[in-house]
């Protein structure tokens, strides 16, 4: 029922070290930051379907994942200094699960991840615009990229870059023969600079000027 908007939400962003840090502040008993999701009900072949999109929270749902999957272990605050660069008054204190992949940590430990309480914003709007937006505000502690934000901006401006520009992570978005026929582009391979050139020819065409008489 977890899905994120691949028209503009990010792919994978945090490395591993962001992951380890998040997962470490919940052994840690600290707070983490709050989720939003957007509820979305759908009828389908007659049948109510609920859907939770996920506007902010995606990099975190997926350090969880990971780490319950077995991906990576935790940092020991001392041995993994270099990396970790924890402050010094933790480096001292018990760590009972450093240097521990989920499946090693004693059961009280792996019942304290499992039980962890995370708090959920669930936004309920049939606006796909506002969810759009609080996406953008919600950015601010890791700006967005010129295309993340061109993706992600409310408006039929996104629609029209898409399907000129080309995503083909999503079919109904194969983007024009144009850019991949007569300029050879790759909008699949180039990090949206197919779709980057496409805004800027729109922005051109938008800001031309009358000749003068």
């Amino acid at each position: 029922m977890l899905k994120a908007n691949p028209e503009y939400q990010r792919g994978e962003v945090w490395n591993v070290t962001q992951q380890k840090k998040l997962v470490d502040s919940v052994m840690r008993s600290y707070p983490i930051p709050l989720i939003y999701l957007q509820h979305i009900q759908k009828e389908v072949a007659g049948l109510q379907r609920n859907d939770f999109e996920i506007i902010d929270g995606q990099q975190r749902i997926n350090a969880f994942y990971y780490f319950n999957e077995g991906a990576y272990k935790l940092f020991d605050p001392i041995e993994d200094d270099h990396e970790a660069r924890f402050p010094k008054i933790l480096k001292f204190q018990p760590c009972p699960c450093a240097q521990k992949y989920f499946h090693e940590l004693s059961a009280e430990l792996q019942e304290r991840f499992l039980s962890t309480k995370l708090a959920v914003v669930k936004i309920t709007t049939d606006e796909e615009n506002e969810a759009r937006d609080l996406f953008i505000r919600l950015q601010a502690g890791m700006a967005l990229n010129a295309q993340e934000t061109r993706d992600a901006w409310p408006g039929r401006l996104t629609d029209f870059v898409l399907r000129v520009g080309g995503k083909p992570q999503l079919p109904r978005y194969p983007g024009h023969l144009f850019f991949q026929r007569v300029l050879g582009l790759k909008p699949g391979q180039d990090r949206g600079n197919t779709r980057k050139l496409a805004a800027q020819l729109l922005m051109l065409f938008w800001s031309r000027r009358e000749p003068a008489p």
